[in-house]
């Protein structure tokens, strides 16, 4: 046994804990697919963590360790790891290799990788195990199904959607953005106890994974939200995307609905891709909605059939989310009073934009920080450009958006060109996107988070703050509201 070998892997230990940490992050962030994963390794932001090999200051604290949520899953990724890391360490004894802790070192990313197809291949014999008992439980119970995809607020429509139909159905829903075969299967045989209408959202990263699940629940009408080049690293193209959330409308049963939202194009391109079923547009014009207004901190209120429907929906883009869940609704023969109820009575989870002032700067924060695509991104930018117009200074933070493959480039530029006028400083946080934001701001954009924290105390009722897409954990929990969630 050798004593200088033994040493070596004393002394990178600590390090290659923390750097095993990190990456069991990442694999989680990238919901343990391997070909986000790979796209990851091969995005700039990727490249930069793999050549990140001595760890930072801020590693070593609580708040600035990048660490996973703690799920069964990823405990299990974890120990798995921790194995494989055990059984390089050893033979490195073994064989009294001196340099091996510093080959497994570097070659860390890979436990996680590996740890999580593992994972991954028992998931889906556990999925189909639990998608044949919850088909046989919706069987007896026979619900009319709604099934909703698209490239953005499925998750937001879903939601408001259901507190109509609440208004005179049982309706069940999955909490949250629950829309993968595992998560829908588990909480159908948990949750689902025979109401009336069952309504769920499906997501897809590629081809075929909308036509698996919807062929264990085929929707009797189907909700297409829009389209955007969401994903496009791992779809190959806006062509493959359209395809892929196409399966949802040849999957909705031959004597089904399919809504398809008028106001994107794009919509159009997903519901022909079965011409056989009955289609209904809709949109704001279309639904009769008018007057839309904001109040002070970018709550949503439109007039409907003469009356003023105030609601908590941040942003005026939700009135294409009204209007889906108005005409909804109308296939339902929901009577117009209980569709307004359902509109004005919903108060919106985290799912959705939030919008509140920090509790010691008293700067608006919106907060859109749960996800990001071009279409939700550019909506936020119409927001804070309706208080730019009232005078307010603005700011962005973002960390870009991610998964974009070869277009990345020309979306983050076109998004940064479109933010120029109306965004006053930027706050970048990720690598995606980075260098095209930094050539239109130039010296208004810093990627320091230090640097905000810094500036934070002089804020003030003046300034408008937007969160787009994820950021740090540590500057997230600098902008989040009191923990009581002050009251409105």
């Amino acid at each position: 046994m050798s004593f200088l070998t033994i040493l070596f892997i004393l002394i990178t230990l600590p390090f290659t804990l923390i750097r095993l940490v990190r990456w069991l992050a990442w694999i989680q962030q990238k919901e343990y697919r391997l070909d986000r994963f790979w796209n990851f390794l091969l995005s700039p932001e990727g490249m930069a963590e793999v050549v990140r090999l001595a760890p930072q200051k801020n590693d070593f604290t609580r708040v600035g360790l990048k660490r996973p949520a703690i799920t069964i899953r990823s405990t299990t990724v974890g120990f798995i790891s921790l194995i494989l890391m055990g059984y390089l360490f050893s033979l490195g004894i073994s064989f009294k290799s001196w340099w091996l802790p510093f080959l497994i070192y570097a070659l860390i990313p890979l436990l996680p990788a590996i740890s999580g197809l593992i994972t991954e291949i028992i998931k889906s014999l556990i999925s189909l195990v639990l998608l044949f008992f919850a088909q046989k439980k919706l069987q007896k119970d026979k619900p009319r199904i709604i099934g909703i995809t698209g490239s953005y607020g499925k998750t937001a429509t879903r939601h408001l959607c259901s507190n109509v139909i609440s208004q005179k159905f049982t309706i069940y829903t999955p909490p949250k953005s629950h829309n993968t075969p595992l998560s829908i299967a588990l909480d159908l045989l948990k949750h689902y106890h025979g109401e009336e209408i069952l309504f769920l959202e499906f997501a897809a990263y590629k081809k075929g994974e909308i036509q698996k699940l919807a062929s264990w629940f085929p929707p009797e009408i189907s909700l297409i939200t829009g389209l955007t080049p969401q994903h496009l690293a791992l779809f190959g193209s806006l062509e493959k995307i359209i395809e892929a959330k196409g399966e949802l409308v040849k999957n909705t049963q031959l004597t089904g609905v399919v809504l398809c939202n008028a106001m994107d194009p794009g919509t159009e391109k997903i519901c022909n891709q079965d011409s056989s079923k009955k289609k209904i547009n809709y949109s704001p014009e279309k639904v009769g909605l008018n007057k839309e207004k904001l109040d002070e901190r970018g709550r949503l209120s439109v007039q409907w059939q003469d009356q003023v429907l105030k609601t908590n929906l941040i942003g005026l883009h939700h009135t294409e989310t009204i209007a889906a869940a108005i005409v909804l609704g109308q296939t339902l023969e929901i009577p117009p009073e209980k569709i307004a109820l359902g509109i004005t009575s919903f108060v919106p989870e985290e799912v959705f934009t939030q919008s509140y002032f920090h509790p010691t700067s008293k700067a608006l924060i919106i907060n859109d920080g749960k996800t990001t695509n071009p279409k939700g991104f550019r909506s936020a930018l119409n927001l804070l450009n309706h208080f730019k117009k009232q005078g307010k200074n603005t700011i962005l933070i973002t960390g870009g958006i991610i998964d974009l493959g070869d277009e990345s480039e020309s979306i983050h530029l076109d998004l940064a060109r479109a933010a120029k006028p109306i965004v006053d400083f930027v706050f970048y946080t990720g690598s995606d996107g980075k260098a095209a934001f930094k050539e239109v701001f130039a010296q208004n954009m810093v990627d320091q988070s230090t640097i905000f924290a810094k500036l934070l105390p002089k804020f003030n009722q003046d300034d408008v703050i937007l969160i787009e897409g994820y950021v740090p954990l540590n500057l997230a929990k600098l902008l989040q509201r009191n923990q009581d969630k002050q009251s409105d």
